[in-house]
């Protein structure tokens, strides 16, 4: 009996000691992966909030945007009107799932907005203090954009149409059960677009429609140029527009001019006649002024211009190097703001009419987007994101600076996320030209640890990263990975100079600042592991990815996207017409052949080593699917480890705009592929 006790007594202690030993063991994992904080993958992105069109009401006190979320099996996108009032309360305002570009009536009592019935979009109206919503427009016609007229019982839309046909095809009545040829007659140089396809003979213009007759009238017409950017005087006697009436739009001129139209005897006026482009219009409460965005030519500074009365245009951003287009006016008419690209972010200015000066109104490094002004002028509403925060719209008072935040979508997954934010980091080219770029660190660094790194390179050549929501690099920092980019020559947000600095010198300029760039932020940095090094970039980045790896096999794998292989078959397979082309190159293919094919990436395939993944669109028509098509058989001939995934009915777009699910593999593959390497 005593040594059952015993055996007993051991037992329990055992016992106890093993429960003790996986209770502080547990306990002490618990707090190591409390210690380790969990960051983005991929699969977040799908409860991703994002907003857009905010619109004020004309009484100041409440405020409608669209939010945009993805569906239930990840197949696309819902968007639905929300409204907050005055107390700051965000509500539901339309139950549809496809409900968009919502605008208050000129007297307040109704909101119109866009809901796609049968696949074609139609303008709904429904109460400001909610209830049923009623289909106004029965469309056959594409519609681009609408607008109330101020007696509230109009609209003007913009339709995509048909020019009259002289004749129709005369078919034989034995003929007519023959099944049609299946064709697409191309005559101008661009013929196709990203996202559309073939493009077809029609082209936008402007109608009024009658909300109880429903009846539509055609105010403008022409067989070879497109109605852009129409705004209506306060009045409503008048409607501004900017067109390419040369005849040459789709042949790649790059003209366009300012128009007014009279709604009532349907007359135009040409407002500016310049060679260059005029374009974004955007007329005084007065009606005595208007603004528009004024660029010599497709690589020269965009500028602001002041039309008063019959006095010479004004320039009001001279003396502003930077971008600036978009302007909303004050109701005084004494300023007006916009929003540009700078130094890695999207920052919010205002000019002067009189004095032409522009001052910055918040001086932070976040991006300023969807930049909307309440009819008092008092307040301004926008949405502001960074590189750790998801959109969320925003209240910024004038007078006091005071700025409130409105919404609240993001907050919660955000705060559930480790979030690494973007880091400025300044260098020096070869040319002395200050060169900005940003480093992201790992998830849950450690300084006295090693980090492999991504080199990711943007596109454009045009364009910025840096204080922006972007998630890519987000999902790379949580798996571990350091990350960089910059914003090399050819990026917009430094000034006219360096915007220019990459013309016909694509594998120059933006090669040199993206290889400095790494190397002096390697120097800087000890907790790079120099010997892994990964690199990926899209459409201009992509082909900067492909270039790189014949010059180097310093990157253990690289994953190209949407890219450009040869700019000989680019040049005759996208949307990009001969002209256009001639000025990226100085030339064209026969009269400038060299600087097309020394610059083209598989020329040098045979040197390339470094293991690649190609994601390409198969409805790509900016880097068609033929480019990844020919860097994929030039890495297999030559022994090159090498995989081509093909997104089927996506676009160029897909990083950004595509099915929410391809959008998802895309980056999981991305991820695999580092990993194995």
């Amino acid at each position: 009996m005593k040594d059952m006790n015993e055996k007993r007594h051991l037992s329990g202690l055992l016992t106890w000691a093993l429960l003790f030993s996986l209770f502080t063991t547990t306990h002490a994992h618990a707090s190591a992966v409390k210690k380790e904080s969990k960051g983005l993958v991929p699969e977040d992105y799908f409860d991703f909030v994002f907003l857009n069109s905010p619109q004020v009401s004309p009484n100041n006190e409440d405020i409608l945007f669209v939010k945009r979320t993805v569906n239930d099996d990840a197949s696309g996108r819902n968007s639905q009107i929300f409204k907050i009032d005055k107390s700051g309360i965000v509500s539901e305002f339309t139950q549809g799932t496809g409900d968009r570009a919502p605008q208050w009536s000129p007297d307040g009592s109704r909101v119109a907005f866009v809901r796609s019935v049968d696949g074609k979009s139609q303008v709904f109206v429904m109460p400001a203090n909610g209830g049923e919503a009623k289909q106004m427009t029965f469309l056959e016609q594409s519609l681009s954009s609408f607008q109330w007229l101020p007696s509230g019982e109009q609209l003007l839309l913009t339709l995509t149409v048909s020019p009259e046909k002289a004749n129709e095809a005369l078919n034989s009545e034995s003929e007519s059960k023959r099944a049609k040829p299946d064709i697409v007659v191309v005559k101008n140089a661009r013929y196709i677009g990203d996202g559309a396809g073939y493009l077809s003979g029609k082209r936008r213009h402007l109608f009024t429609y009658d909300l109880e007759s429903q009846a539509l009238t055609q105010l403008t017409e022409g067989v070879d140029w497109n109605v852009n950017g129409p705004t209506l005087s306060k009045d409503g006697q008048y409607v501004y527009f900017h067109a390419n009436k040369t005849g040459l739009e789709y042949e790649g001129n790059d003209n366009s001019d300012i128009y007014r139209l009279n709604i009532k005897t349907k007359q135009q006026v040409a407002l500016t006649q310049h060679h260059g482009s005029q374009y974004s219009v955007s007329v005084s409460h007065d009606g005595k002024s208007f603004v528009y965005s004024h660029q010599e030519g497709t690589y020269e500074q965009a500028d602001l211009f002041l039309h008063r009365g019959n006095s010479e245009p004004k320039n009001l951003t001279a003396a502003f190097d930077r971008r600036a287009s978009g302007a909303l006016w004050s109701p005084t008419n004494k300023s007006l703001y916009f929003t540009t690209s700078d130094h890695g972010a999207h920052r919010l200015f205002a000019v002067d009419t009189d004095a032409a000066s522009v001052k910055k109104l918040l001086d932070m490094d976040k991006t300023v987007r969807n930049l909307a002004i309440a009819p008092s002028g008092k307040f301004l509403v926008f949405t502001l994101e960074s590189s750790t925060a998801l959109p969320e719209l925003y209240r910024y008072e004038i007078q006091s600076k005071k700025l409130q935040k409105l919404t609240q979508f993001n907050d919660a997954l955000m705060a559930s996320k480790a979030l690494s934010p973007a880091e400025s980091f300044w260098f020096e080219n070869e040319q002395g030209m200050k060169v900005q770029g940003f480093v992201h660190k790992p998830i849950n660094f450690d300084k006295n640890k090693s980090y492999p790194l991504v080199l990711n390179i943007k596109g454009g050549p045009g364009g910025m990263w840096g204080h922006q929501w972007f998630h890519e690099n987000q999902m790379y920092a949580a798996k571990g990975y350091g990350v960089v980019y910059v914003n090399y020559r050819g990026s917009s947000g430094y000034g006219i100079a360096h915007s220019k600095a990459v013309r016909k010198d694509y594998g120059g300029a933006d090669y040199r600042d993206n290889m400095q760039f790494l190397d002096k932020v390697i120097a800087q940095n000890s907790w790079i592991n120099k010997d892994a090094l990964y690199i990926t970039g899209g459409s201009h980045g992509g082909f900067l990815t492909n270039w790189i790896t014949t010059k180097t096999n310093r990157f253990k794998a690289a994953v190209t996207q949407r890219s450009v292989s040869s700019w000989i078959s680019e040049a005759g397979t996208q949307e990009y017409t001969p002209a256009q082309m001639t000025k990226e190159f100085g030339g064209t293919l026969w009269t400038n052949f060299a600087g097309y094919w020394d610059r083209s990436p598989l020329k040098y395939a045979d040197q390339v080593s470094t293991p690649t993944l190609i994601i390409h669109s198969d409805q790509d028509m900016v880097t068609p699917i033929g480019q990844g098509q020919e860097w994929f058989y030039a890495l297999k001939a030559n022994d090159v480890p090498v995989e081509m995934v093909i997104f089927k009915g996506e676009t160029h777009g897909l990083s950004r705009t595509g099915t929410p699910t391809n959008l998802v593999e895309r980056l999981d593959r991305i991820l695999d592929w580092f990993s194995r390497y």
